[in-house]
């Protein structure tokens, strides 16, 4: 999946800030479902081209990696609730329901603990990468 955003700024010639602000977007396939509108994120540039603040540039994200970790960041909290929900119920058969919601709002917790977790542990292999830059600053 290929998008479209601007270099806000440049930590090192690997790792560079960038955003998609409205000039970026204009042309962007992603139109409304777009969430990161006025956001800035990490993209790595292993092109070995020189940026400059406000180049557009091209963004690869490998669909495979973004389903997968839209996968844990939503799914997993989500899926964890019902486990927590009955959890309650192997220990003792008189849990009481308000007990069971809150293991199953714990539950929840923990799944997003998973899912912060995991996007620490592997922030470098689902980082965007720069494929080329659309429009240089100096244009």
């Amino acid at each position: 999946m290929y998008e479209q955003a601007a270099v806000v700024s440049i930590t090192d010639t690997h790792t560079i800030k960038v955003s998609c602000d409205t000039q970026a977007c204009q042309n962007c396939q992603a139109g409304s479902f777009c969430s990161t509108k006025g956001k800035t994120f990490v993209a790595h540039n292993n092109t070995g081209t020189n940026l400059a603040i406000g180049d557009t540039v091209e963004l690869y994200l490998p669909p495979g990696k973004t389903i997968a970790a839209g996968f844990i960041a939503l799914l997993v909290p989500i899926l964890l609730f019902p486990v927590g929900y009955y959890l309650p119920s192997l220990f003792s058969q008189n849990a009481s329901e308000y007990f069971r919601i809150i293991s199953g709002i714990g539950g929840i917790a923990i799944g997003f603990l998973i899912s912060r977790a995991f996007s620490k542990a592997k922030s470098k292999e689902y980082t965007p990468e720069i494929t080329r830059i659309i429009k240089s600053a100096s244009q």
